[in-house]
């Protein structure tokens, strides 16, 4: 039986959480760490996991891992495709040019979403929630009650009402940035991205494990992954009176808040669950041109080459008992 049915378990059994972050374009590293994560595994990756969490981008991931799509093939999504959902400009280099690209967003969405709805189409086809090979949650926001919502798996009898909802419908409604996508209708509801709740959804994926699926905490471990935004610093510094240029402009305001979150979430969790704790990231490279929907041919090879290096300074130890398998 699938995991994500509503079968009893042992609550004191070992249970292996994968929480992945929000971060736009700054996916490709998560994509292609779990790439090579499941190059490792030698088997699909969510095989490895009890359940699955993710926000945004992460969201996105964590439902393709859901239905075992290949994370190569992920990672090809973000090579071939990222130009088609964001653009090929790079981060603008002036003053003028900022205010321009700022432009793009003030009377609405900087990007329509098609590209990205097709993409994910694609790969996810018409699968609803509960066709899903594992349990999983995705963060979003309700824009009419300003309140969070937790799209779910059947995999507990406490979790059962999104079974019916399309799961490229709840990939787009937590990757719908404010500005930089329209927000996304599922039912009567209207959606806006759950980075604006939890950009790490560890702690989300802590609460649903204990409070949902009766799961005792000292049975839990999580494998956390970031999108190449720690320690995250503005690429010209800091302003004491900076303004909304200086703020908005190179996605300042909004990485700020997705490096500031994880960093906040980390060090929550870590006290939590100590050494059952593993976050995988990269320090931001202040200096190579990267951004939110930056999608340049130099942005990929930078963060595609990020990930490989997180990936080659985990020793194999750690990464076997992360992923559950042995040395091959």
């Amino acid at each position: 039986m699938p995991p994500n049915r509503t079968s009893p378990r042992d609550t004191h059994q070992a249970f292996k959480v994968l929480a992945l972050s929000g971060g736009g374009f700054l996916g490709l590293y998560t994509a292609q760490v779990l790439a090579l994560l499941e190059d490792r595994a030698e088997q699909p990756l969510g095989r490895c996991f009890d359940l699955l969490a993710g926000t945004s981008i992460g969201g996105l991931l964590a439902l393709a891992l859901a239905y075992e799509v290949p994370m190569q093939r992920m990672v090809a999504l973000f090579v071939e495709h990222g130009k088609d959902v964001f653009s090929e400009r790079g981060l603008p280099g002036g003053t003028v040019s900022r205010l321009l690209d700022l432009t793009r967003s003030v009377m609405g969405p900087k990007y329509n979403g098609a590209a990205l709805r097709e993409e994910i189409e694609a790969e996810l086809g018409d699968a609803c929630l509960k066709d899903a090979l594992h349990a999983t949650i995705v963060t979003a926001v309700d824009v009419h009650t300003c309140s969070t919502k937790v799209f779910k798996t059947p995999h507990t009898a406490a979790s059962t009402g999104d079974g019916q909802v399309r799961a490229v419908d709840v990939a787009m409604a937590s990757c719908a940035a404010p500005a930089y996508f329209p927000s996304v209708r599922v039912g009567d509801r209207l959606f806006a991205d759950g980075g604006l709740v939890a950009v790490a959804p560890d702690q989300v994926a802590l609460h649903e494990a204990e409070h949902f699926m009766g799961i005792d905490l000292a049975c839990v471990s999580v494998l956390s992954v970031g999108t190449a935004t720690a320690n995250y610093r503005p690429r010209d510094g800091v302003d004491d009176d900076a303004g909304a240029v200086g703020w908005l402009s190179d996605g300042r305001l909004i990485l700020t808040l997705i490096s500031a979150q994880q960093q906040h979430v980390k060090a929550m969790v870590e006290d939590r669950l100590g050494s059952r704790y593993l976050r995988l990231d990269a320090d931001w490279p202040a200096e190579a041109g990267l951004g939110i929907d930056v999608a340049t041919p130099e942005a990929s090879k930078t963060l595609r080459e990020l990930a490989q290096r997180t990936v080659a300074g985990i020793p194999d130890s750690v990464l076997e008992k992360a992923l559950g398998v042995g040395k091959r």
